[in-house]
């Protein structure tokens, strides 16, 4: 049934399709199954990981291929269920033959294991009595064990894909724990230099405030263009004592560009 061409089509798969969907990749290996068994309809069970239970992860053909799906096993209901806890192909060669909605009068069933780990089971269905064999169970046993090692890579990957998001959103908050550590480092660093500045700055300050107030104050009979730099005098220290006000409030590191290729610190 199957042979060197095909394993080297199940790697090419592989290899083409390292970044997309399962169901692509589940949709490509029917491609493949169609050039290598003949079948009308195919149901295919994976195993969740979590709940261990079998679930259909793709299908192909007009029939859902199971039977007495109303009845639960360990692995899952119906036949897929059962055949989930056996380690070869249940072949079925002639069922229902008086039931054409059914969809499907000869099936097999084939589980599908890693080791001793149960991956999937596919079901193979065709309207035709007697269409599958018992004598193929051998070649229907090959077919399960490649298409086991496909799932298990799609399976590998998705954790691998899984993880790696993970990672990147911890890689990401970690920067923006990185980031708030600088800015709390800068706004420290700034915080002392404001403390330092205003008690260098506002000491000095205050006596000019004070002399040009006074001298303004009792000194009226002075030059009008003496009392007009006076005036000049007590703005500018003014103007310096708001902007010491406006350093006790900065609350971001953030600058502005002052000239070109300079940047300085941005406050109100």
């Amino acid at each position: 049934m199957m042979g060197l061409e095909f394993l080297r089509r199940i790697s090419g798969i592989l290899n083409k399709t390292l970044t997309a969907s399962a169901d692509t990749v589940y949709g490509a290996v029917f491609d493949i199954l169609d050039e290598v068994v003949d079948y009308e309809s195919a149901t295919l069970f994976a195993i969740d990981q979590d709940s261990e239970q079998l679930s259909i992860v793709q299908t192909r053909g007009p029939a859902l291929v199971d039977l007495a799906s109303e009845v639960g096993f360990d692995r899952g209901s119906g036949l897929s269920g059962w055949t989930g806890s056996r380690r070869e192909p249940v072949i079925l060669p002639s069922i229902g033959a008086g039931q054409p909605e059914r969809g499907f009068c000869s099936l097999v069933s084939v589980p599908l294991w890693l080791n001793n780990r149960l991956v999937g089971v596919l079901n193979l269905g065709h309207s035709q009595p007697g269409f599958f064999k018992t004598g193929s169970r051998e070649d229907f046993a090959e077919l399960g064990l490649h298409l086991t090692l496909v799932i298990e890579q799609l399976q590998l990957r998705s954790e691998l894909r899984e993880k790696n998001m993970q990672l990147e959103s911890l890689v990401t908050e970690l920067r923006q724990t990185q980031s708030e550590l600088i800015e709390k480092e800068r706004l420290a660093a700034i915080g002392e230099l404001v403390v330092k500045v205003n008690h260098e700055i506002n000491n000095p300050l205050s006596a000019v405030i004070g002399l040009a107030d006074l001298l303004l104050l009792q000194h009226q009979e002075l030059d009008p263009g003496v009392l007009a730099n006076l005036e000049k005098i007590r703005t500018a220290a003014y103007r310096i004592h708001e902007v010491t006000e406006a350093l006790k409030k900065i609350e971001s590191s953030a600058a502005d560009e002052y000239l070109e290729g300079v940047k300085m610190l941005k406050f109100d």
